[in-house]
Protein backbone atom coordinates (compact mmCIF):
# COMPACT_ATOMS: atom_id res chain seq x y z
CA UNK A 1 0.00 0.00 0.00
CA UNK A 2 2.42 2.59 1.02
CA UNK A 3 4.90 1.38 -1.87
CA UNK A 4 1.72 2.39 -4.35
CA UNK A 5 1.20 5.66 -2.81
CA UNK A 6 5.31 6.62 -2.60
CA UNK A 7 4.82 5.30 -6.66
CA UNK A 8 1.71 7.69 -7.14
CA UNK A 9 3.22 10.88 -5.57
CA UNK A 10 6.58 10.70 -7.30
CA UNK A 11 4.81 10.58 -10.27
CA UNK A 12 2.70 13.52 -9.62
CA UNK A 13 5.92 15.34 -8.22
CA UNK A 14 7.46 14.86 -11.55
CA UNK A 15 4.90 15.69 -13.80
CA UNK A 16 3.91 18.81 -11.54
CA UNK A 17 7.73 19.87 -11.96
CA UNK A 18 8.21 20.12 -15.52
CA UNK A 19 8.05 23.27 -17.63
CA UNK A 20 4.82 25.00 -19.10
CA UNK A 21 4.96 25.84 -22.74
CA UNK A 22 4.52 29.26 -22.83
CA UNK A 23 3.79 30.88 -26.61
CA UNK A 24 4.60 34.83 -26.74
CA UNK A 25 4.01 37.34 -27.36
CA UNK A 26 0.16 37.38 -25.81
CA UNK A 27 -0.62 39.92 -28.61
CA UNK A 28 0.72 40.70 -32.02
CA UNK A 29 1.18 43.96 -33.71
CA UNK A 30 -1.16 45.76 -35.88
CA UNK A 31 -1.01 45.87 -39.72
CA UNK A 32 -1.73 48.18 -41.93
CA UNK A 33 -3.19 48.19 -45.46
CA UNK A 34 -1.41 46.94 -48.43
CA UNK A 35 1.86 47.14 -46.39
CA UNK A 36 4.04 43.58 -46.11
CA UNK A 37 3.63 41.98 -42.50
CA UNK A 38 5.99 40.15 -40.47
CA UNK A 39 5.87 39.01 -36.69
CA UNK A 40 7.19 36.38 -34.53
CA UNK A 41 6.29 33.78 -32.36
CA UNK A 42 8.18 31.89 -29.81
CA UNK A 43 7.27 28.72 -28.40
CA UNK A 44 9.23 27.63 -24.81
CA UNK A 45 8.70 24.94 -22.13
CA UNK A 46 9.57 22.01 -25.14
CA UNK A 47 10.59 21.29 -28.58
CA UNK A 48 7.31 21.57 -30.98
CA UNK A 49 6.37 18.11 -32.72
CA UNK A 50 6.33 19.12 -36.26
CA UNK A 51 3.98 16.37 -37.35
CA UNK A 52 1.40 17.44 -34.66
CA UNK A 53 1.99 20.99 -35.53
CA UNK A 54 -1.19 22.95 -36.80
CA UNK A 55 -2.12 26.67 -37.73
CA UNK A 56 -5.00 28.26 -39.43
CA UNK A 57 -5.29 31.88 -40.71
CA UNK A 58 -8.78 33.90 -41.68
CA UNK A 59 -6.57 35.51 -44.30
CA UNK A 60 -5.35 33.42 -47.38
CA UNK A 61 -2.57 36.09 -48.06
CA UNK A 62 -0.54 35.22 -44.72
CA UNK A 63 1.30 32.39 -44.19
CA UNK A 64 3.00 31.02 -40.99
CA UNK A 65 6.37 29.64 -41.34
CA UNK A 66 8.50 28.23 -38.92
CA UNK A 67 12.51 29.22 -38.70
CA UNK A 68 15.52 26.89 -40.64
CA UNK A 69 17.28 25.34 -37.48
CA UNK A 70 21.21 24.25 -37.75
CA UNK A 71 21.11 20.82 -39.93
CA UNK A 72 18.26 22.75 -42.28
CA UNK A 73 15.64 20.92 -40.59
CA UNK A 74 12.09 23.18 -40.10
CA UNK A 75 12.11 24.88 -36.32
CA UNK A 76 8.54 25.29 -35.12
CA UNK A 77 9.45 26.51 -31.96
CA UNK A 78 10.07 29.47 -33.72
CA UNK A 79 7.46 30.79 -36.35
CA UNK A 80 7.16 33.96 -38.12
CA UNK A 81 3.92 35.07 -39.77
CA UNK A 82 4.00 37.02 -43.18
CA UNK A 83 1.76 38.85 -44.79
CA UNK A 84 -0.04 41.46 -46.56
CA UNK A 85 -3.37 42.83 -45.62
CA UNK A 86 -5.56 43.65 -48.67
CA UNK A 87 -9.03 44.40 -46.55
CA UNK A 88 -9.57 46.40 -43.28
CA UNK A 89 -10.47 43.28 -41.34
CA UNK A 90 -9.37 41.62 -38.89
CA UNK A 91 -6.69 38.52 -39.54
CA UNK A 92 -7.34 35.37 -37.04
CA UNK A 93 -4.47 33.17 -36.47
CA UNK A 94 -4.62 29.67 -34.33
CA UNK A 95 -1.87 27.91 -33.59
CA UNK A 96 -1.61 24.26 -31.92
CA UNK A 97 0.61 21.29 -31.65
CA UNK A 98 2.21 19.08 -28.78
CA UNK A 99 6.12 18.84 -27.32
CA UNK A 100 8.28 16.20 -27.35
CA UNK A 101 8.22 14.25 -24.15
CA UNK A 102 11.74 13.13 -22.67
CA UNK A 103 11.77 11.80 -18.83
CA UNK A 104 8.27 14.08 -18.64
CA UNK A 105 5.42 13.07 -21.20
CA UNK A 106 5.25 16.19 -23.69
CA UNK A 107 2.38 19.13 -23.21
CA UNK A 108 -0.35 20.38 -25.93
CA UNK A 109 -0.67 24.18 -26.73
CA UNK A 110 -2.57 26.55 -28.48
CA UNK A 111 -3.10 30.15 -29.01
CA UNK A 112 -5.35 32.30 -30.62
CA UNK A 113 -4.33 35.65 -32.33
CA UNK A 114 -5.91 38.53 -33.37
CA UNK A 115 -3.89 41.36 -35.63
CA UNK A 116 -5.88 44.39 -36.05
CA UNK A 117 -5.37 46.05 -40.06
CA UNK A 118 -5.12 50.28 -39.87
CA UNK A 119 -5.43 52.01 -42.87
CA UNK A 120 -2.06 53.85 -42.17
CA UNK A 121 0.29 54.22 -39.98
Amino acid sequence: MIRNYMLLTTTLLMLGCSDPVKVSPDKLPDAYLNQPYQANIEITGGTVVDLNFHSELSNNSFKILPSMAEGGYKDYNLLTVTGTPTRLEPIYIYIAGDTYGTNFPGKRFKKEYTIEVKADK
